[in-house]
């Protein structure tokens, strides 16, 4: 059940190979379309070591997202996962859950990365968007299409999450402090948000240590009620976060810097408020409609939870044997505990309802290694970069049962656990790449950039028990549960990646690019469900291979206009299908095809005034048993998505911004369900929103003050509608009405 402004793109990345491997401290100009600048645009390094990539010379399209928007959106209250589906065009709109199950880019998965560190396993746990605070982030990277650099998991794109760095001075401070509250302005409807960040330059040694801590009570939808809670992916009331975040460097000699980074990120819910199931459980007897509404009453000891810590270090050598030496290792470990749910248990040996809350475990650690050198060729300079890196990730899962008696009883508000079950056997993953990328600049307009990996990927599958043979054996004497085997699957895959650039002018560019990106599935998720007699095997569990394709066109100004549009295709023979009637993942032979548009656009009116927005368009379709092309649901494909923008600057550090976001509805997928006889996904109803943002200084510090849903509007997002088909309608839930947030910031 559980289970989601300068245009670029980088699916050559011949930029990004070591750049993704290693955050260095970087003294770059970074400019986003967003804000006026009267300086001349300077070079725009994404994930940097001193490999820096102007942004003219990239075949593909990048978001860079500096600190400096991230703060305007998140003036209280906004999530990381909120903010960033306002802020990148093809990734879908937020959920406002904790998770970011269904947030896809282009139609397909998303790697994400903190520091360059992947934090998408493949056991996909969907909450990394809502697992860092934005007060965290120094600026955010985005590449849109799949990575030929990175193999596994980045079929869709990357998002890069570089936390804060040290400043100039000796030692300087940050403090924060913000208050969120629903139209319904009671004391149970607020959030309080503290922050703390200390930066410190000692010449050889700089760094930043951060703290962030968060409190919130309801979310109230536009009638100014309670929000019920979502018991498929959880939600974030009445939640406690802590966010802990460090990083150190060290110049140890000329040309050579270690540094050592750390996190620590709890998220707990403390809730006395449950789902309203109707009179009698009338709900999940699919005999009633469900309110939606909170019912106060509910008795969980173990509520749901996130909580992840990791470390990394990282050496840089810039004269090693004449190449740039970057080498990283890292560490993280992540824990999620859901809701609990109710489902049908049928076994030949026993029918009943299985209450269950179901906890994951992963364990990753890793390490990489790239050299970059440049050579001189037919006096042309050939840059080149290689490497190898390798992954291991340990993977499990087991779940809580509770009292079916007690539950019924109290009409789903009152949890009495009864013991612990392994949920799906324990997985271990490695995976070992090497790759080399090559870039030239073949003429004074033509740069070309070309790559290949190989990757192998191996995972291991320990003998367990089905979670349905251990019930069985719990409840009905003498009953002998059976076994599910182990077994091993490896797996294998070649991947390129070509693309070229030509220079109209200073300003404006042409690009086209190729690239391969490959995604094995949740493993772990997928034996879950399984019988004891199924065999793991290569054959029973393939890889998603994607080859994807686009052109387009920007154009950069420090004034003026700035925009840029792309059109895309990728396709693939495999898709993973997700559903009922237990919420199992399957892999089907099928070909699979998406394609669309996506661009922005700002303008400097005038110096104080900037306009802009984005726009993408996006279609998916997978070929049905009869051989007809049948659209993708909106879990897969994000529906055409707009965003437009205003924004004035005034004297004494005063700014407005006034932004909407426009979704557009779809029933595409639903028509072609019924026209083929499948099973019907959701139609998505289209929605807008508007917020307005508003800074200024005031006395030492700053304050924000921001307004979201401006006009109240009753809607549900994305990722609501489309689910209630997958885990039915009890989380279909309305999303916030109009809401407020205050911050003050103090630098000193």
């Amino acid at each position: 059940m559980k289970r989601f402004f300068v245009p670029m793109q980088l699916t050559c990345l011949s930029l990004a190979v070591c750049t993704q491997l290693y955050a260095a401290d970087i003294n770059s100009t970074e400019n986003t379309s967003t804000e006026p600048s009267t300086t001349k645009m300077e070079t725009i390094v994404v994930t940097a070591t001193r490999s820096a990539k102007n942004i003219a010379d990239i075949a593909g399209t990048v978001y860079s997202i500096p600190r400096q928007e991230i703060e305007k959106q998140s003036n209280a209250g906004k999530s990381t996962s909120d903010i960033l589906g306002v802020l990148i065009p093809s990734l879908t709109a937020g959920s406002g859950t904790t998770s970011n199950y269904g947030m896809t880019m282009r139609g397909r998965v998303v790697q994400y990365m903190i520091d360059g560190v992947p934090q998408t396993g493949y056991r996909d746990l969907s909450r990394q968007l809502n697992s860092i605070s934005p007060a965290m982030i120094e600026r955010i990277e985005v590449v849109s299409g799949a990575s030929s650099i990175y193999g596994s998991g980045a079929t869709g794109g990357i998002i890069n999450i570089i936390t804060r760095r040290g400043g100039d001075e000796p030692l300087s401070f940050e403090t924060k402090l913000g208050v969120t509250s629903g139209n319904n302005i009671k004391s149970d409807a607020m959030a309080y948000e503290v922050s703390q960040v200390m930066n410190f330059n000692q010449g050889d040694v700089k760094g930043t240590l951060g703290a962030s801590y968060a409190k919130r009570g309801e979310f109230q939808d536009s009638h100014g009620k309670r929000i019920g809670p979502e018991v498929a992916q959880t939600d974030r009331q009445d939640t406690d976060t802590l966010d802990l975040n460090g990083r150190v460097s060290w110049k140890i000699a000329d040309g050579q810097n270690l540094s050592f980074g750390a996190n620590y990120f709890h998220d707990e819910q403390d809730s006395e408020y449950g789902p309203d199931y109707g009179p009698n459980l009338a709900v999940l007897m699919e005999r009633k409609t469900p309110s939606l509404h909170a019912v106060k009453g509910l008795q969980l000891d173990e509520q749901p939870l996130t909580e992840r810590y990791g470390f990394n270090t990282q050496y840089e050598n810039q004269d090693f044997l004449g190449h740039h030496l970057n080498l990283e290792a890292y560490y993280r470990n992540e824990v999620a505990r859901f809701y609990p749910s109710v489902n049908g248990f049928d076994h030949p040996s026993l029918k009943t309802y299985l209450v269950s809350q179901s906890e994951s475990e992963m364990e990753v650690l890793g390490a990489r290694v790239a050299l970059q050198k440049d050579f001189d060729v037919a006096n042309k300079t050939l840059g080149l970069t290689y490497g190898v890196d390798y992954e291991n990730e340990k993977d499990s899962a087991t779940f809580r049962r509770y009292d079916l008696n007690t539950f019924q009883q109290s009409n789903g508000l009152n949890f009495k656990a009864q013991g612990k079950y392994g949920f799906g056997p324990d997985v271990e993953t490695s995976k070992i790449g090497a790759f080399v990328q090559a870039q030239m600049d073949v003429t004074d307009r033509i740069g070309v950039q070309a790559g290949v990996r190989q990757e192998y990927v191996e995972s291991k599958v320990a003998a367990s028990t089905p979670y349905s043979e251990q019930v069985v054996a719990n409840d009905v004497p003498g009953y002998q549960a059976k076994t599910l085997n182990g077994g091993k699957i490896d797996h294998d895959a070649t991947l390129f990646n070509l693309g070229a650039v030509y220079h109209l002018t200073d300003e404006q560019q042409l690009f086209a690019n190729f690239s391969q990106g490959a995604n094995l599935p949740d493993v772990q998720r997928m034996l879950r469900d399984v019988p004891a007699g199924f065999e793991v095997s290569n054959k029973s569990i393939q890889p998603i291979k994607v080859n994807s394709y686009e052109v387009g066109w920007r154009k950069q100004s420090a004034t003026g206009l700035n925009a840029g549009l792309s059109a895309f295709y990728n396709d693939s023979n495999k898709s993973i299908k997700f559903g009922q009637p237990n919420f199992t993942i399957d892999v089907v032979d099928t070909d699979e095809r998406v394609y669309g548009l996506e661009g922005n656009m700002s303008y400097q009116l005038q110096p104080d005034w900037t306009v802009g927005g984005t726009l993408a368009y996006t279609r998916g379709q997978f070929k049905n048993t009869t051989g007809a092309w049948q659209e993708l649901d909106a879990i897969r494909v994000a529906p055409l998505k707009g965003t437009v923008f205003s924004e004035w600057q005034f004297d004494h550090d005063m700014s407005l911004r006034v932004q909407a976001l426009a979704v557009g509805g779809t029933d595409k997928a639903k028509k072609d369900a019924e026209k083929y006889g499948s099973r019907a996904p959701a139609e998505i109803k289209g929605f807008s929103t508007m917020d307005v943002i508003f800074n200024t200084k005031a006395g030492p510090g700053n304050l924000g003050l921001g307004v979201y849903n401006v006009w109240n509007n009753d809607y549900k997002s994305v990722y609501s509608q489309s689910v209630s088909t997958v885990y039915g309608p009890i989380s279909s839930l309305p999303a916030q009405g109009r809401t407020y947030g205050l911050s003050y910031s103090l630098k000193y």
